[in-house]
């Protein structure tokens, strides 16, 4: 165990506590915020300054591998001809 003071030791967990604490908007207000971020978003498609998606490039693992591949390949490439000289 460790002989250091436990740094929540002081800490008292009441209504002040809770009081002071960060306030969570209703739900109202969150679905109020969620509608107007939506009409937002709608007003911004239709002007054509947000894309509908349709023309995202997909995502392609193998572009992220490819060099990983290239790199273990010299280096396997390299081991056998250093082995070959050696022999």
């Amino acid at each position: 165990m460790s002989t250091e003071p436990d740094p929540f030791d002081d800490l008292v967990l009441n209504d002040d506590f809770i009081a002071d604490g960060p306030k969570e908007a209703t739900a109202d207000e969150r679905i109020a915020k969620a509608n107007r971020i939506a009409r937002s978003n709608d007003r911004l498609k239709a002007s054509g300054e947000i894309s509908d998606g349709s023309g995202k490039p997909r995502f392609h693992r193998v572009r992220k591998s490819a060099p990983w591949i290239a790199i273990g390949a010299i280096v396997g490439i390299t081991i056998i001809v250093i082995v070959l000289i050696a022999r």
